[in-house]
């Protein structure tokens, strides 16, 4: 992803971070294997809930994300205004130049229309 560069950093105490630095903020997560988070859910769920997010390892790689419910409603929002972002920019890309603008009035009028 451009202007995004993830690190990892090992501390003393056994703790993996991995980071993500983009142009907003740094990011920091907790990584804990599937078996450290089968064995103790409390613990990495404690973590998220705290606001940090986990990130759950299986083989030495990261492939699960455990966040807190606000976070996670969060980044679904964000998702979805990405794909109707998207999505209106590949229809505008099509649209034809003499296609006609339409008000919301006239969008409710063919609405009744066709429903009619």
């Amino acid at each position: 992803m451009r202007g995004r560069k993830w690190f990892r950093v090992d501390n003393e105490d056994g703790i993996n971070k991995v980071g993500m630095l983009s142009n907003l903020r740094v990011m920091t997560m907790q990584t804990l294997s599937s078996a450290k988070v089968q064995a103790n859910f409390g613990e990495a769920a404690d973590i998220a809930k705290g606001g940090e997010p986990v990130a759950i390892t299986q083989h030495g790689r990261p492939t699960l994300m455990l966040v807190s419910y606000k976070e996670g409603a969060e980044m679904l929002r964000l998702r979805n205004i990405a794909r109707i972002n998207g999505y209106m920019a590949e229809r505008r890309d099509h649209m034809p130049a003499d296609a006609p603008i339409l008000s919301m009035d006239d969008i409710s009028d063919l609405l009744r229309e066709l429903r009619a």
